[in-house]
């Protein structure tokens, strides 16, 4: 078995992506994979109280001008995280779904990516619900994790 012949790169929607993901671009065994940077935006569904039918934010309208704005700010973060070979074959993301962790995770099975990587933060608060953790948990891919040194 190849390691790292699909690669999924969590990429979370913060202001600091970049940032948390810098330590990418020293990856050098990636200029022979195949790279997904993959982003997935949280919905809420009102299913209590609102009449028969459920009512999904963002509703399917939005869906389609969030995602454009999502894949246009990850492909400009491409150039600035992934090493300068692969920038052009990769490829960006947007999902949607009620779990973010469990939505990354389904599409990792989905794709059958051999490896993941994932930034986090070097410390974290009382309660253990690390994105890491659960992916680490729940997928037999290797897992890269990348922490944010202050």
């Amino acid at each position: 078995m190849k390691f790292a012949r699909k690669v999924l790169l969590a990429v979370p929607l913060i202001d600091n992506m970049g940032d948390m993901l810098n330590g990418v671009k020293g990856m050098d065994f990636l200029k022979d994979s195949e790279v997904h940077l993959v982003t997935v935006f949280n919905t809420i569904n009102y299913a209590v109280g609102l009449g028969e039918f459920p009512l999904v934010y963002p509703v399917i309208e939005d869906r389609e001008k969030i995602e454009t704005a999502i894949i246009t700010k990850l492909n400009a973060l491409k150039k600035e995280i992934l090493p300068e070979a692969i920038v052009d074959k990769s490829v960006s993301h947007c999902l949607f779904g009620e779990n973010v962790k469990e939505t990354f995770c389904d599409f990792a099975k989905e794709v059958k990516a051999d490896t993941v990587i994932v930034a986090t933060r070097r410390k974290r608060d009382f309660f253990e619900s690390s994105f890491a953790h659960y992916v680490t948990k729940h997928l037999d891919s290797d897992i890269i994790i990348i922490k944010k040194h202050d």
